[in-house]
């Protein structure tokens, strides 16, 4: 599906982490791409069209907005805004989204959800959790079912970008002052992986549809403690950075997400989101390890001196 052909990607949500680094790796390698987005003179919008990405307005709230992006479109790139105040969105805007593409005849969707909303059984125990594992399943039953010719689901981990602005004012608030804390023992494995690494595996899906199809693909590049983050922080950034672990109540009164500190919880009863890499691996997306991508990403951290 490259650029000479006569339909685009729809990228939707790409004006966010996943979605614009989506659109930029599809437009660096030839993809007609075109970005669905509620506010098309945002700054991310505009940087995205001087790439060379069609800008088009429309808001999944709206599902009489959506139809002419669909039209002008052979695929799609999905992923849906969770909103922490009202979990009813996510799903009502999946399901306008998934009806507006089987109205265009929409020929492939690449949909990306989170690791662990297809494990079972469900981990019951905070309800805001467990609701937010549903939705994210709910959304993915309708695309497996929605008859499309090509589908594919993925489920990414811990993003790398949850340590850097805007998603660390509420995943990593006290990493400024060299600080991470949360709910998990320092030795507890996470899985991470990078918004780019989201992009690789959407757009080997969207260049390998066959290869790719109903596949639920784990996405993971690296697989470090807590204490291995903050000392692998340390030692690329050069400043000093220690975990803390600390009680579920404290980390949200020192301004962790509610659903952070449960996903934590969780954590420790599936260690590692309960797969392995080679899980990932075995499809040879090539990846970045945490390390790599903190080495590149210097700039957006700002560590006050010791």
């Amino acid at each position: 599906m490259k650029s000479d052909d006569a339909k685009a990607i729809l990228v939707i949500g790409g004006t966010g982490t996943q979605g614009g680094n989506v659109a930029r790796e599809l437009l660096r390698h030839g993809h007609r791409v075109s970005i669905l987005t509620r506010n098309p003179q945002s700054a991310a919008a505009r940087e995205l069209a001087a790439q060379g990405a069609q800008i088009v307005r429309g808001d999944l709230a709206e599902p009489g907005s959506l139809q002419p992006a669909m039209e002008s479109a052979a695929a799609v790139f999905s992923v849906q805004y969770a909103d922490p105040h009202d979990q009813t969105v996510e799903p009502r805007n999946a399901a306008n989204m998934v009806q507006a593409a089987q109205k265009a005849g929409i020929e492939q969707v690449v949909h990306t959800s989170v690791a662990g909303s297809d494990y079972f059984p469900r981990w019951d125990k905070h309800p805001y959790l467990t609701q937010n594992w549903e939705n994210k399943y709910e959304i993915e039953e309708l695309i497996r079912s929605g008859g499309f010719r090509y589908w594919t689901i993925l489920h990414p981990c811990w993003f790398m970008e949850n340590f850097v602005e805007p998603n660390s004012a509420v995943m990593a608030p006290e990493l400024k002052k060299g600080l991470l804390f949360g709910s998990l023992p320092k030795d507890t494995p996470l899985k991470l992986n990078s918004g780019e690494d989201t992009a690789r595996f959407a757009r080997a899906a969207f260049e390998q549809p066959e290869k790719f199809h109903a596949k639920d693909i784990n996405v993971a590049s690296d697989e470090l403690s807590m204490a291995q983050i903050a000392e692998i922080l340390s030692r690329v950034l050069a400043k000093k950075v220690v975990f803390e672990t600390v009680g579920g109540e404290e980390a949200q009164r020192r301004g962790m997400l509610e659903g952070t500190v449960h996903f934590m919880e969780w954590l420790q009863h599936v260690p590692g989101y309960g797969f392995d890499l080679q899980e990932t691996k075995q499809y040879g997306v090539e990846l970045k390890s945490f390390a790599a991508w903190i080495e590149e990403n210097k700039h957006r951290f700002s560590i006050e001196p010791d």
